[in-house]
Formats: structure tokens, sequence, C-alpha cells
């Protein structure tokens, strides 16, 4: 499995048999032409969704689109709290904390998971019933994967959330199962990966620490 942090939140995962494309919206790619590309969009925010996907030259795509972004080009709309099976993949959904859907897949023997903005959006001064709504429902919905085992998971990480930053990925790991995470949402800082690497250690997973745009790795 070939798994390119393209920017921000967009992953590219290359299987045997298909690719993969998460969240896209800028950035270099360097897509197999010779196999299935299934590009997803968790939501419609900007940083995570662009219509230049559309213009993606590939012989064999389908968009796989949360219900929140509107387009006329042929595509699969999901809602949260979903399940689809599009030729061999099976895509179950989560309801985001933000806006939008989390995806899990079951491919080729591989079990993935993409947050999108599906995160424990902890604002420091926001009223506690906004931050307790926040945990709450985040909670609720990475209850849902308690029984997975993840080869990959896509977990948000983004420091605008100061104190609180690494909040959603330490509950996500007391619940859920994998065997890597690559973080997302970085808005191209990738001193954050150091930050991490120093700051959160954990014997339940091995992290990932992008540097770079189009950061690569093989699993």
């Amino acid at each position: 499995m070939n798994v390119t942090l393209i920017h921000h939140s967009g992953v590219l995962i290359e299987l045997e048999h298909k690719s993969l494309l998460f969240d896209y919206y800028e950035g270099p790619l360097n897509i197999n032409l010779d196999q299935p590309l299934y590009i997803f969009a968790s939501h419609a925010h900007y940083d995570h969704y662009s219509s230049k996907i559309f213009s993606i030259k590939h012989p064999h795509k389908t968009y796989i689109l949360s219900d929140d972004i509107k387009t006329h080009h042929d595509h699969v709309t999901v809602s949260p709290h979903h399940h689809y099976t599009i030729d061999d993949v099976e895509i179950d959904t989560l309801f985001s904390t933000d806006q939008g859907v989390a995806f899990v897949i079951h491919t080729e023997g591989k079990s993935l998971y993409f947050a999108g903005d599906l995160h424990f959006w902890y604002w420091i001064g926001e009223p506690d019933q906004d931050n307790n709504w926040q945990r709450d429902h985040y909670l609720e919905e990475i209850g849902h994967l308690t029984n997975e085992h993840f080869d990959l998971s896509c977990v948000v990480v983004d420091d605008r959330l100061e104190g609180a930053w690494l909040y959603g990925l330490e509950e996500f790991l007391k619940r859920v199962k994998t065997d890597y995470v690559l973080p997302i949402h970085y808005f191209g800082n990738y001193n954050l990966s150091k930050r991490l690497k120093k700051e959160f250690h954990t014997d339940q997973t091995t992290i990932l620490y992008p540097d770079h745009d189009g950061y690569k790795v093989v699993l």
C-alpha cells in the first residue's frame, strides 16, 4: 500500500488493484492510469474539496461526495451513518462534528479510516456548551469504530486548537485499533510533525510524521 500526503488533508492511497484519493484540492497528482480511481470528498469546505477534481484525467474514475457538495457532475452522494457498496469498495460513513462525513473503507483486504473534519474541535475560550457538544459527538462517532482494526487511519491534528490540539488523537487511540496513523489537516505547517514526535508518545500504533507536501510511505 503506497500512501501520499499531497497537501493538508489530500491523501492518495494506492492499493494493488485500485487508487483512492481523499479530499484533494491542490498539489501535484501522479495517479496510476492503469487501475480504477475512486475520488472521495468528505465535505464542501475549500480545504477539502475543489471542483478541479472533475478535471482529473483518468479513464476509470468514480466520485464519492458528501451530500453537502452540490454539482451536476456524475457522482455517488453519501450521507452520515450509511453503508455503500461501489464495485468491491465497501464504504461506511460517520457524522462529522464540523461538516459532511468521515469515511470507513474496506477493500482488497484493507481497512482504512479517513476523518475529513470529524474531530474533537475543542476551541479554548469557546462556551463550555459548545466544547462539550464537540466532545460528546466526537466520542459517539468514534465509538462506532471500536470493533474495527484499521491498517491506516488519517486523523486530524490541528495546532490551531492550542492546548487542546491533541485531544482528538488521544481519544481516538484510546478507543480505536489502527496499525498506522497519518496526521492530516496541517495547512502545510510540517513543523507540527516535529512537535507531535516530541510531545505525543504511544505504544498502541505507529505514528507517521509527514515533513513536506508529497510525503510518501509504503505500508
